[in-house]
């Protein structure tokens, strides 16, 4: 019974195909016939209500103009936080170049990122051996999400706020330590940072964070 059924949907699919590419190639048909258009009854895609073929065309069209509003929109407003987004970075790498010493690099980089990034929370944690995996692979997504074991690292070395939400920590290459450092930002949104987000903006800040923290000498070994 199931291979005739397969039998007859093949030859339905056949001949439906046929139908289709004759219409394709004879456009003038419903010139001569332009009353089908609204004798055809098509089911109503949401609903059970039959509409005609132009109704159904117009409402196709009206679902493509709203997927390509909404996309638009998705545009604009990932291109206007983007360029804000850059503007900021450009503020923030002046504070950085002005800063002469450890603190001051340090102050640049909690209060500009925090700002730049709109977190609640930036801070470096000093060189650690441990971070060593978070250089090539940072840590960055939903709080409740991340693995366990790395909150837990994190913990040694500061407190973790039960509001921070999403985190990033990726690894600051200094090349005056064998360890690298940490740059942390938090946030009390869930989506501020997720998995699957670019980390190009990440990467880039962690090396100029880190060329600043290695022109000042901030963790450079004390002299015997």
């Amino acid at each position: 019974m199931s291979s005739n059924h397969s039998a007859i949907d093949s030859k339905q699919a056949e001949q439906e195909a046929l139908v289709a590419d004759w219409l394709r190639a004879t456009p003038e048909f419903f010139e001569r016939y332009a009353d089908l258009l609204n004798e055809i009854r098509l089911k109503h895609p949401h609903g059970g209500s039959a509409i005609s073929l132009q109704e159904r065309q117009m409402s196709i069209l009206r679902t493509q103009n709203q997927e390509l509003n909404r996309r638009l929109g998705e545009m604009l407003h990932f291109g206007s936080r983007n360029d804000k987004t850059q503007k900021g970075l450009v503020a923030w790498l002046l504070l950085l170049m002005r800063a002469n010493t450890r603190f001051e690099v340090e102050a640049a980089v909690t209060s500009g990122l925090a700002e730049v990034f709109e977190v609640d929370a930036a801070l470096v944690l000093p060189p650690q051996p441990f971070f060593s995996p978070w250089l090539e692979n940072p840590l960055c997504g939903s709080a409740k999400e991340l693995p366990a074991a790395s909150i837990d690292l994190l913990a040694t070395q500061i407190a973790i706020d039960d509001q921070w939400q999403s985190l990033v920590a990726i690894g600051l290459p200094l090349s005056s330590t064998a360890a690298p450092a940490v740059l942390l930002l938090a946030s009390t949104d869930a989506n501020r940072f997720t998995a699957d987000m670019g980390a190009f903006y990440l990467r880039q800040i962690a090396e100029l964070t880190a060329a600043a923290l290695d022109r000042v000498r901030a963790y450079e070994p004390a002299s015997a």
